[in-house]
């Protein structure tokens, strides 16, 4: 499904140009837009909702990440790293990402004709946002298309832990901000941590001299 709302450049609002909240497991919603007054194409990608995103969620094993050249010790949470191809090849395949750009290219000419001061030549810098899954995604698809937009940001809200391994986390020090609210459990709890606490339960019931029903 795609939207495009075309309104008096003078405004400096946004145009969307591509919504889906097509889901299944490591398919997430996201949509694109062009936001003319920040001059940044943005790409948002939404958090856990359904049932085949908890399963993404789930599947939290270690993968390699595939960037053109893969290093073996950039690791990205399996369901994830899936998530963020199936984004990308998207953006790619379906001529989305293109469509953005050529709307920027025409913000920019239009900001020009106004007397505004753009950023330089060229399309406006890429932006990648999300929220719990989408933040985990949304980092490893700035990971994915760093290479093609050097001059890309990620800003991410409650991204998941055990996300990265601590070499590719280390990496996105450079364009990603994570910002996590208190005592958040998603930014905290990872595989390692889930196994962890399914040992102590089992410990605590076996020893337990109470019954299970209780």
């Amino acid at each position: 499904m795609t939207h495009m709302y075309k309104q008096d450049r003078s405004r400096r609002t946004i145009d969307i140009v591509y919504v889906t909240a097509h889901v299944d497991v490591t398919q997430t919603p996201f949509c694109v837009a062009v936001d003319h007054s920040r001059s940044r194409i943005v790409v948002a990608i939404r958090g856990t909702i359904s049932m085949q995103d908890i399963l993404t969620d789930l599947n939290a094993e270690a993968e390699i990440i595939p960037i053109s050249k893969p290093r073996e010790d950039w690791l990205g949470h399996k369901g994830m790293v899936q998530a963020a191809v199936y984004i990308r090849n998207k953006l790619k395949e379906e001529g989305i990402l293109k469509e953005a750009i050529e709307k920027s290219t025409e913000g920019m000419k239009g900001d020009e004709e106004a007397g505004f001061q753009g950023e330089g030549q060229g399309a406006y810098p890429l932006v990648l946002v999300g929220h719990s899954l989408g933040a985990g995604t949304a980092v490893i698809l700035a990971i994915l298309m760093r290479e093609e937009f050097p001059d890309l940001e990620a800003f991410v809200y409650s991204p998941p832990g055990g996300l990265l391994s601590l070499s590719a986390a280390k990496y996105t020090q450079e364009f990603c901000t994570s910002v996590i609210l208190g005592k958040d459990v998603v930014a905290r709890i990872g595989l390692s941590q889930m196994e962890v606490l399914r040992a102590d339960l089992l410990n605590v019931l076996t020893r337990s001299r109470e019954t299970k029903v209780e």
